[in-house]
């Protein structure tokens, strides 16, 4: 289950939307009426993604959206606002949001496609995890094994070698591999 923080100073909507998002199945909804509130939910629990609006008085979306980048540059954020200016929608990506949504039309299919941005946008930021993790793992396994092992293309030339080998055979960095 997806754990998402819905952020608008509306609580009619903060209520539609949470019961539209946890309609599916797939989200747990945890909702804040201000960026300050957002900040210090943030800080007491752990979520998956943010969905907030632009426009809110004393920190509006973009503000929120660069404390949160300086905490928790990983989350996904989505900019979810009744607001179409292109300027907005401009400086939302730049500033390192991952999606911008208009809350216009029918709030069936606008929160379908509110829950399918959250859905893509976290399942991305848990591949691009998982392959750091399996990275990780891999270095541990590979590079600092006391075994000496060694990759060679099918002209016999070595490809990769780990410290092990390296240092067997006196070698300083994969650069010199070339040499043998």
């Amino acid at each position: 289950m997806i754990s998402v923080l819905l952020v608008d100073d509306e609580p009619v909507l903060l209520d539609i939307g949470r019961m539209f998002l946890e309609r599916t199945g797939d989200f747990r909804v945890g909702e804040a009426e201000s960026g300050q509130v957002a900040l210090q939910r943030m800080n007491s629990d752990s979520y998956d993604a943010v969905v907030a609006d632009y426009e809110m008085p004393e920190m509006d979306g973009l503000a929120l959206l660069r404390k949160v980048r300086e905490s928790w540059p990983d989350i996904p954020y989505i900019l979810f606002t009744g607001r179409g200016r292109e300027e907005v929608v401009i400086e939302a990506l730049n500033s390192g949001a991952d999606y911008y949504l208009q809350k216009g039309g029918k709030p069936g299919t606008v929160f379908a496609e509110l829950a399918n941005f959250i859905w893509k946008t976290y399942q991305k930021k848990k591949a691009e995890q998982d392959l750091i993790a399996s990275e990780i793992r891999y270095r541990a396994v590979v590079e600092n094994q006391s075994e000496m092992i060694c990759r060679f293309s099918p002209d016999w030339r070595p490809i990769f070698a780990n410290e092990a080998f390296l240092r067997r055979y006196g070698i300083f960095s994969t650069d010199e591999l070339d040499t043998l």
